[in-house]
């Protein structure tokens, strides 16, 4: 099973890998992707270079064996639109299953992406509830199971809700503090936070 986490890590934060993290000890992955995009879709662009980005996942999630960078939508570059994404990873690996990893409120729009239809006939999804953000049950509503083993038993793709601990992380909230240069310790990865220094990031 191979969990695949998309965003555009502007920078990888404390709230991004505890995600992981708990995503992680829930489910049986076998490997869990941070999938950079190129051109987001539905966000501002990115504020470093690519190759920066992928360079602070690199550094964040250093030394877990399951943890992997994904470089599909940067080698592909253009808009990056999950279910190109997803055919290309179900190219790659025929036999895999696939959990697509996403917050509360990307979901709440999960119906206005590109293919939501193929994006669930490609991939599980793992909902992840978000502080203040109502899931929308009522999206999909014959796809939700209410537990991993269900999800793993069943043969169509499904939706499973997953508790994650509240993180005051976010990319944004992030960035603002580094503008400042005020102290970002407990949202930032050292090895992160010092790259971001050396080379003047986000000033």
């Amino acid at each position: 099973m191979i969990g695949i986490f998309g965003g555009t890590f502007d920078p990888i934060h404390a709230g991004h890998l505890q995600i992981a993290e708990q995503v992680e000890s829930s489910l049986p992955l076998s490997e869990l992707h941070f999938l950079p995009c190129a051109t987001p879709v539905h966000r501002d662009m990115p504020q470093v270079s690519d190759a920066q980005r992928v360079k602070m996942i690199e550094l964040a999630i250093a030394g877990n064996n399951i943890f992997r960078v994904n470089h599909l939508e940067l080698d592909r570059g253009g808009q990056s639109f999950m279910v190109d994404t997803l055919r290309q990873i179900k190219a790659q690996n025929q036999a895999g299953t696939r959990v697509l990893i996403m917050g509360a409120d990307a979901f709440n729009q999960f119906h206005n992406w590109k293919s939501p239809d193929e994006i669930l006939q490609l991939a599980h999804l793992v909902v992840c509830r978000r502080p203040g953000v109502d899931m929308d049950t009522s999206i999909y509503a014959n796809h939700w199971v209410s537990s991993v083993k269900m999800l793993e038993s069943s043969t169509g793709a499904c939706i499973l809700p997953l508790e994650v601990d509240e993180s005051p992380c976010s990319s944004t909230y992030v960035r603002k503090l580094l503008s400042d240069r005020n102290q970002v310790d407990r949202c930032i990865p050292p090895a992160v936070y010092q790259f971001i220094l050396r080379n003047h990031l986000y000033e």
